[in-house]
Protein backbone atom coordinates (compact mmCIF):
# COMPACT_ATOMS: atom_id res chain seq x y z
CA UNK A 1 0.00 0.00 0.00
CA UNK A 2 2.58 2.19 0.87
CA UNK A 3 4.73 1.75 -2.29
CA UNK A 4 1.51 2.47 -4.61
CA UNK A 5 0.67 5.56 -2.57
CA UNK A 6 4.05 6.80 -3.89
CA UNK A 7 3.39 6.70 -7.70
CA UNK A 8 -0.31 8.86 -7.22
CA UNK A 9 -1.86 10.80 -8.30
CA UNK A 10 -1.12 8.66 -11.30
CA UNK A 11 -1.16 4.94 -12.09
CA UNK A 12 2.33 5.02 -12.43
CA UNK A 13 5.52 7.37 -11.43
CA UNK A 14 5.23 10.96 -13.01
CA UNK A 15 8.47 11.72 -13.25
CA UNK A 16 10.03 10.57 -9.75
CA UNK A 17 8.68 9.86 -6.13
CA UNK A 18 9.83 13.16 -4.91
CA UNK A 19 7.29 14.96 -7.91
CA UNK A 20 4.41 12.46 -6.69
CA UNK A 21 5.31 13.62 -3.10
CA UNK A 22 4.77 17.39 -4.26
CA UNK A 23 1.39 16.86 -6.14
CA UNK A 24 -0.16 14.84 -3.44
CA UNK A 25 1.18 17.60 -0.44
CA UNK A 26 -0.37 20.21 -2.86
CA UNK A 27 -3.46 18.23 -3.15
CA UNK A 28 -3.74 18.43 0.65
CA UNK A 29 -3.02 21.47 1.59
CA UNK A 30 -6.13 22.85 -1.44
CA UNK A 31 -8.69 20.02 0.62
CA UNK A 32 -7.96 21.62 3.61
CA UNK A 33 -10.17 24.72 2.94
CA UNK A 34 -12.99 22.37 3.13
CA UNK A 35 -12.04 20.49 6.22
CA UNK A 36 -14.50 20.51 9.08
CA UNK A 37 -16.92 22.26 6.85
CA UNK A 38 -20.72 21.87 7.46
CA UNK A 39 -22.25 23.92 4.51
CA UNK A 40 -20.33 24.94 1.55
CA UNK A 41 -20.38 27.59 -0.78
CA UNK A 42 -21.49 27.01 -4.84
CA UNK A 43 -18.11 28.59 -5.65
CA UNK A 44 -16.88 25.90 -3.19
CA UNK A 45 -18.94 22.90 -4.84
CA UNK A 46 -17.81 23.87 -8.47
CA UNK A 47 -14.25 23.57 -7.53
CA UNK A 48 -14.77 19.95 -6.39
CA UNK A 49 -16.73 18.95 -9.14
CA UNK A 50 -14.34 20.43 -11.23
CA UNK A 51 -11.26 18.62 -9.62
CA UNK A 52 -13.10 15.06 -9.59
CA UNK A 53 -13.95 15.48 -13.13
CA UNK A 54 -11.02 17.07 -14.75
CA UNK A 55 -10.89 14.79 -17.24
CA UNK A 56 -14.31 13.70 -17.87
CA UNK A 57 -16.57 16.38 -19.77
CA UNK A 58 -19.96 14.65 -19.23
CA UNK A 59 -19.61 13.91 -15.68
CA UNK A 60 -18.66 16.98 -15.26
CA UNK A 61 -21.13 18.74 -16.94
CA UNK A 62 -24.02 16.52 -15.22
CA UNK A 63 -22.55 16.79 -11.60
CA UNK A 64 -22.88 21.36 -12.64
CA UNK A 65 -26.11 21.22 -13.75
CA UNK A 66 -27.30 19.40 -10.69
CA UNK A 67 -26.19 23.12 -8.99
CA UNK A 68 -27.10 25.56 -11.91
CA UNK A 69 -29.31 28.19 -11.10
CA UNK A 70 -31.13 29.47 -7.91
CA UNK A 71 -33.65 26.47 -6.99
CA UNK A 72 -31.29 23.74 -7.98
CA UNK A 73 -28.24 25.12 -5.55
CA UNK A 74 -30.84 25.93 -3.22
CA UNK A 75 -32.07 22.19 -3.66
CA UNK A 76 -28.43 21.14 -3.55
CA UNK A 77 -27.01 22.97 -0.42
CA UNK A 78 -29.80 21.86 2.10
CA UNK A 79 -28.64 18.07 1.08
CA UNK A 80 -25.19 18.85 1.32
CA UNK A 81 -25.90 20.56 5.01
CA UNK A 82 -27.73 17.62 6.12
CA UNK A 83 -25.61 15.08 4.42
CA UNK A 84 -22.74 16.58 6.20
CA UNK A 85 -24.80 16.78 9.62
CA UNK A 86 -26.07 12.97 8.85
CA UNK A 87 -24.19 10.25 11.87
CA UNK A 88 -24.73 6.98 9.35
CA UNK A 89 -22.57 6.58 5.90
CA UNK A 90 -25.21 5.16 3.92
CA UNK A 91 -27.65 8.13 5.04
CA UNK A 92 -24.90 11.00 4.23
CA UNK A 93 -24.91 9.11 0.73
CA UNK A 94 -28.45 8.74 0.25
CA UNK A 95 -28.67 12.51 0.61
CA UNK A 96 -26.39 13.29 -2.08
CA UNK A 97 -27.00 10.97 -4.80
CA UNK A 98 -29.69 11.67 -7.67
CA UNK A 99 -31.47 8.53 -7.23
CA UNK A 100 -32.31 9.21 -3.47
CA UNK A 101 -33.75 12.59 -4.44
CA UNK A 102 -29.76 14.45 -3.85
CA UNK A 103 -28.49 16.20 -6.41
CA UNK A 104 -29.55 16.35 -9.64
CA UNK A 105 -26.43 14.21 -11.82
CA UNK A 106 -24.93 12.82 -8.74
CA UNK A 107 -23.87 9.97 -8.72
CA UNK A 108 -22.00 7.80 -5.37
CA UNK A 109 -18.40 9.12 -7.00
CA UNK A 110 -19.24 13.07 -6.72
CA UNK A 111 -21.15 12.89 -4.10
CA UNK A 112 -18.86 10.76 -2.00
CA UNK A 113 -16.24 13.54 -2.96
CA UNK A 114 -18.00 16.45 -1.10
CA UNK A 115 -17.96 14.20 2.10
CA UNK A 116 -14.29 12.97 1.93
CA UNK A 117 -13.21 16.63 1.45
CA UNK A 118 -15.46 17.99 4.54
CA UNK A 119 -14.94 14.88 6.61
CA UNK A 120 -11.39 12.76 5.43
CA UNK A 121 -11.63 10.71 9.08
CA UNK A 122 -14.65 9.29 8.13
CA UNK A 123 -15.09 9.11 4.27
CA UNK A 124 -13.21 8.62 0.93
CA UNK A 125 -13.97 8.64 -2.35
CA UNK A 126 -15.84 6.53 -4.11
CA UNK A 127 -13.58 5.23 -7.30
CA UNK A 128 -14.18 3.21 -9.51
CA UNK A 129 -9.93 2.54 -9.81
CA UNK A 130 -9.74 2.15 -6.14
CA UNK A 131 -12.70 -0.45 -6.49
CA UNK A 132 -10.91 -2.51 -9.61
CA UNK A 133 -7.90 -3.06 -6.96
CA UNK A 134 -10.18 -3.98 -4.15
CA UNK A 135 -11.87 -6.52 -6.43
CA UNK A 136 -8.28 -7.96 -7.95
CA UNK A 137 -6.87 -8.21 -4.26
CA UNK A 138 -9.94 -10.04 -3.06
CA UNK A 139 -11.39 -7.82 -0.75
CA UNK A 140 -14.05 -6.98 -2.26
CA UNK A 141 -16.50 -7.75 -5.32
CA UNK A 142 -18.15 -4.75 -6.84
CA UNK A 143 -21.97 -5.03 -8.19
CA UNK A 144 -21.00 -3.44 -11.49
CA UNK A 145 -17.86 -3.68 -13.86
CA UNK A 146 -18.40 -0.79 -15.63
CA UNK A 147 -19.07 2.14 -12.53
CA UNK A 148 -19.13 2.79 -9.00
CA UNK A 149 -22.95 1.55 -7.63
CA UNK A 150 -24.43 3.06 -5.18
CA UNK A 151 -24.51 -0.39 -3.17
CA UNK A 152 -20.85 -0.90 -3.16
CA UNK A 153 -20.22 2.22 -1.26
CA UNK A 154 -20.71 0.55 2.60
CA UNK A 155 -18.79 -2.44 2.11
CA UNK A 156 -15.91 -0.11 0.45
CA UNK A 157 -16.38 2.28 3.02
CA UNK A 158 -15.71 -0.66 5.28
CA UNK A 159 -12.76 -2.45 3.44
CA UNK A 160 -11.13 0.96 3.52
CA UNK A 161 -11.38 1.81 6.72
CA UNK A 162 -10.11 -1.53 7.62
CA UNK A 163 -6.94 -0.79 5.49
CA UNK A 164 -5.93 2.37 7.28
CA UNK A 165 -5.61 0.09 10.75
CA UNK A 166 -4.04 -2.87 9.04
CA UNK A 167 -1.37 -0.13 6.90
CA UNK A 168 -1.45 2.96 9.45
CA UNK A 169 -2.28 5.50 6.59
CA UNK A 170 -5.13 7.44 6.68
CA UNK A 171 -8.35 7.40 4.49
CA UNK A 172 -7.01 9.78 2.06
CA UNK A 173 -3.91 7.93 2.33
CA UNK A 174 -5.56 4.66 1.36
CA UNK A 175 -7.46 5.30 -1.73
CA UNK A 176 -4.45 7.26 -3.32
CA UNK A 177 -2.65 3.74 -2.94
CA UNK A 178 -5.72 1.61 -4.11
CA UNK A 179 -6.55 4.43 -7.28
CA UNK A 180 -2.85 4.25 -8.51
CA UNK A 181 -2.35 0.74 -8.25
CA UNK A 182 -6.09 -0.44 -10.23
CA UNK A 183 -3.80 -1.33 -13.67
CA UNK A 184 -1.39 -3.16 -10.87
CA UNK A 185 -3.52 -4.96 -9.10
CA UNK A 186 -5.07 -7.75 -11.53
CA UNK A 187 -1.65 -9.25 -12.17
CA UNK A 188 -0.42 -9.56 -8.35
CA UNK A 189 0.11 -13.63 -7.56
CA UNK A 190 -3.31 -15.03 -6.20
CA UNK A 191 -2.98 -15.21 -2.02
CA UNK A 192 -2.51 -18.05 -0.54
CA UNK A 193 -5.35 -20.29 0.21
CA UNK A 194 -6.17 -20.19 4.29
CA UNK A 195 -5.61 -23.85 5.80
CA UNK A 196 -8.03 -24.64 8.58
CA UNK A 197 -6.27 -26.81 11.30
CA UNK A 198 -8.17 -29.82 12.73
CA UNK A 199 -8.98 -28.73 16.52
CA UNK A 200 -6.34 -30.29 18.80
CA UNK A 201 -7.08 -33.28 20.70
CA UNK A 202 -7.88 -32.73 24.39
Amino acid sequence: MRQWRKRYPYPVAWADERANKQCRRSEGEWLAQFEGATDLRRRQVTMLVEWRFADAPVPRHHALQGIAGPAAWGHARRRIKKALAASSPTAALDLLVADEGGVPGWGPEMASVVLAACRPDLYTIADHRALRTLQALKLHLPRSEEEFARLDWWPYLTVCRRLTDVCGLSLRSVHHALRAAADEAPNLPEPPERRHRPPRPR
